[in-house]
Protein backbone atom coordinates (compact mmCIF):
# COMPACT_ATOMS: atom_id res chain seq x y z
CA UNK A 1 0.00 0.00 0.00
CA UNK A 2 1.40 3.39 -0.93
CA UNK A 3 1.39 6.13 1.68
CA UNK A 4 -0.32 9.21 0.25
CA UNK A 5 1.82 12.31 -0.01
CA UNK A 6 0.46 15.56 1.38
CA UNK A 7 1.50 18.91 -0.10
CA UNK A 8 3.70 21.08 2.07
CA UNK A 9 3.85 24.78 1.49
CA UNK A 10 7.58 25.16 0.99
CA UNK A 11 9.78 26.34 -1.85
CA UNK A 12 11.33 22.89 -2.41
CA UNK A 13 10.81 19.32 -1.36
CA UNK A 14 12.83 18.90 1.81
CA UNK A 15 13.09 16.71 4.88
CA UNK A 16 10.11 18.28 6.62
CA UNK A 17 7.98 17.38 3.62
CA UNK A 18 9.35 13.89 3.69
CA UNK A 19 8.86 13.58 7.44
CA UNK A 20 5.29 14.77 7.07
CA UNK A 21 4.71 12.40 4.17
CA UNK A 22 5.91 9.51 6.31
CA UNK A 23 4.58 10.38 9.73
CA UNK A 24 1.57 12.60 9.24
CA UNK A 25 -0.53 10.30 7.07
CA UNK A 26 0.14 7.31 9.26
CA UNK A 27 -0.06 8.99 12.62
CA UNK A 28 -1.13 12.61 12.81
CA UNK A 29 -4.07 12.25 10.47
CA UNK A 30 -5.48 9.55 12.68
CA UNK A 31 -5.10 11.03 16.13
CA UNK A 32 -3.49 14.44 15.98
CA UNK A 33 -1.05 14.98 18.79
CA UNK A 34 -2.43 12.45 21.23
CA UNK A 35 -1.11 9.16 22.51
CA UNK A 36 -0.80 6.38 19.96
CA UNK A 37 -2.05 2.85 20.54
CA UNK A 38 1.12 0.78 20.51
CA UNK A 39 3.33 3.86 20.59
CA UNK A 40 3.76 3.82 24.35
CA UNK A 41 1.71 6.92 25.19
CA UNK A 42 2.57 10.55 25.62
CA UNK A 43 5.87 12.02 26.75
CA UNK A 44 6.59 11.24 30.36
CA UNK A 45 7.73 13.48 33.17
CA UNK A 46 11.17 11.91 33.20
CA UNK A 47 13.86 14.28 34.35
CA UNK A 48 17.52 14.43 33.63
CA UNK A 49 19.92 12.90 36.12
CA UNK A 50 23.26 14.55 36.50
CA UNK A 51 26.49 12.65 36.04
CA UNK A 52 27.26 13.28 39.72
CA UNK A 53 24.00 11.62 40.77
CA UNK A 54 24.65 8.66 38.48
CA UNK A 55 28.20 8.34 39.83
CA UNK A 56 27.02 8.53 43.44
CA UNK A 57 24.39 5.86 42.79
CA UNK A 58 26.93 3.58 41.12
CA UNK A 59 29.43 4.02 43.98
CA UNK A 60 26.71 3.33 46.53
CA UNK A 61 26.10 0.00 44.81
CA UNK A 62 29.81 -0.77 44.71
CA UNK A 63 29.97 -0.52 40.90
CA UNK A 64 32.69 1.06 38.82
CA UNK A 65 31.65 4.52 37.61
CA UNK A 66 33.88 4.21 34.56
CA UNK A 67 32.73 0.80 33.35
CA UNK A 68 29.41 1.79 31.81
CA UNK A 69 29.24 5.06 29.89
CA UNK A 70 25.54 4.53 29.16
CA UNK A 71 24.79 4.73 32.89
CA UNK A 72 26.09 8.31 32.83
CA UNK A 73 24.25 9.43 29.69
CA UNK A 74 20.73 10.60 30.48
CA UNK A 75 18.07 12.54 28.61
CA UNK A 76 14.70 13.92 29.64
CA UNK A 77 11.81 12.89 27.38
CA UNK A 78 11.09 16.45 26.29
CA UNK A 79 11.16 18.36 23.02
CA UNK A 80 12.42 21.40 24.97
CA UNK A 81 10.53 23.84 22.75
CA UNK A 82 11.68 26.72 24.96
CA UNK A 83 15.18 26.27 23.54
CA UNK A 84 15.62 27.52 19.98
CA UNK A 85 16.40 25.19 17.08
CA UNK A 86 20.06 24.71 16.23
CA UNK A 87 21.12 26.67 13.20
CA UNK A 88 24.69 25.43 12.82
CA UNK A 89 26.26 24.81 9.45
CA UNK A 90 26.60 21.41 7.84
CA UNK A 91 30.13 21.04 9.19
CA UNK A 92 31.73 17.70 8.58
CA UNK A 93 29.49 14.69 8.65
CA UNK A 94 30.98 11.60 10.31
CA UNK A 95 32.25 8.88 7.97
CA UNK A 96 32.46 5.96 10.38
CA UNK A 97 31.31 4.91 13.79
CA UNK A 98 32.79 6.30 16.96
CA UNK A 99 31.59 4.66 20.15
CA UNK A 100 28.72 2.27 20.77
CA UNK A 101 25.61 3.41 18.86
CA UNK A 102 23.05 2.49 21.52
CA UNK A 103 24.99 4.61 24.03
CA UNK A 104 25.83 7.48 21.68
CA UNK A 105 22.26 7.93 20.44
CA UNK A 106 20.89 8.72 23.90
CA UNK A 107 20.24 12.45 23.96
CA UNK A 108 18.49 15.17 22.00
CA UNK A 109 19.28 15.62 18.32
CA UNK A 110 18.42 18.35 15.81
CA UNK A 111 17.83 17.41 12.17
CA UNK A 112 19.82 20.27 10.60
CA UNK A 113 20.53 19.17 7.00
CA UNK A 114 19.41 16.72 4.34
CA UNK A 115 20.98 15.42 1.14
CA UNK A 116 18.97 14.01 -1.76
CA UNK A 117 22.07 13.55 -3.90
CA UNK A 118 23.25 17.08 -4.56
CA UNK A 119 24.95 17.87 -1.25
CA UNK A 120 23.64 18.91 2.15
CA UNK A 121 20.93 21.56 2.31
CA UNK A 122 19.65 23.23 5.47
CA UNK A 123 16.39 22.00 6.98
CA UNK A 124 13.88 24.85 7.27
CA UNK A 125 11.59 23.11 9.78
CA UNK A 126 12.40 22.48 13.44
CA UNK A 127 12.71 18.69 13.66
CA UNK A 128 14.09 17.07 16.79
CA UNK A 129 14.67 13.44 17.73
CA UNK A 130 14.95 12.80 21.46
CA UNK A 131 16.20 9.45 22.76
CA UNK A 132 15.69 9.09 26.54
CA UNK A 133 17.10 5.59 26.02
CA UNK A 134 18.13 3.49 23.04
CA UNK A 135 14.67 1.88 23.11
CA UNK A 136 12.59 5.09 23.22
CA UNK A 137 12.08 7.93 20.73
CA UNK A 138 10.27 11.24 21.06
CA UNK A 139 9.70 12.78 17.62
CA UNK A 140 9.29 16.57 17.66
CA UNK A 141 8.25 18.59 14.62
CA UNK A 142 7.42 22.26 14.20
CA UNK A 143 6.43 23.49 10.75
CA UNK A 144 4.71 26.84 11.15
CA UNK A 145 1.00 26.48 10.42
CA UNK A 146 1.29 22.79 9.54
CA UNK A 147 2.53 20.79 12.52
CA UNK A 148 2.81 23.35 15.28
CA UNK A 149 5.01 21.79 17.99
CA UNK A 150 3.85 18.22 17.41
CA UNK A 151 5.24 15.57 19.74
CA UNK A 152 4.90 11.81 19.53
CA UNK A 153 6.68 9.25 21.65
CA UNK A 154 7.16 5.57 20.95
CA UNK A 155 9.16 2.56 21.96
CA UNK A 156 11.54 1.48 19.19
CA UNK A 157 13.52 -1.62 18.35
CA UNK A 158 16.69 -2.13 16.36
CA UNK A 159 17.64 -4.28 13.40
CA UNK A 160 21.40 -3.78 13.34
CA UNK A 161 21.72 -0.01 12.95
CA UNK A 162 18.17 0.39 11.57
CA UNK A 163 15.68 2.20 13.83
CA UNK A 164 12.47 0.18 13.63
CA UNK A 165 9.21 1.99 14.39
CA UNK A 166 6.09 0.15 15.64
CA UNK A 167 4.00 1.41 12.71
CA UNK A 168 4.21 0.72 9.00
CA UNK A 169 6.89 3.32 8.32
CA UNK A 170 10.23 2.55 6.68
CA UNK A 171 12.28 4.14 9.46
CA UNK A 172 15.94 5.11 9.27
CA UNK A 173 19.34 3.46 9.21
CA UNK A 174 22.14 5.09 11.18
CA UNK A 175 25.05 5.08 8.72
CA UNK A 176 27.70 7.00 10.65
CA UNK A 177 28.04 8.67 14.03
CA UNK A 178 30.33 10.28 16.54
CA UNK A 179 29.64 11.94 19.89
CA UNK A 180 27.95 15.00 18.35
CA UNK A 181 26.78 14.15 14.82
CA UNK A 182 24.96 11.36 13.00
CA UNK A 183 24.09 10.54 9.40
CA UNK A 184 20.87 8.63 8.80
CA UNK A 185 19.53 7.01 5.66
CA UNK A 186 15.82 7.72 5.23
CA UNK A 187 14.52 4.41 3.89
CA UNK A 188 11.50 6.11 2.29
CA UNK A 189 13.50 7.85 -0.43
CA UNK A 190 17.19 7.06 0.22
CA UNK A 191 17.99 10.64 1.22
CA UNK A 192 20.49 11.31 3.98
CA UNK A 193 19.82 13.24 7.18
CA UNK A 194 22.49 15.06 9.17
CA UNK A 195 21.66 15.30 12.87
CA UNK A 196 23.57 17.29 15.45
CA UNK A 197 23.44 16.88 19.19
CA UNK A 198 21.46 19.60 20.95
Amino acid sequence: MTTPRHPIHAPRRGPHALALALVAPVVFALVGCTAFPGWGGTPSDRTETSSDEASAAAEAEGESTESDESALRTQAESCDWDAPALSSGAGSAPNGSEGELHTTIIGAWQHTHFDTGGGYEAVTADIRYVFPSSERLLYCQHVEGVTDHRENATDITWDGTRIVLPVAAPGWVVLAWDADTMVWLNRADDSHYLLQRR
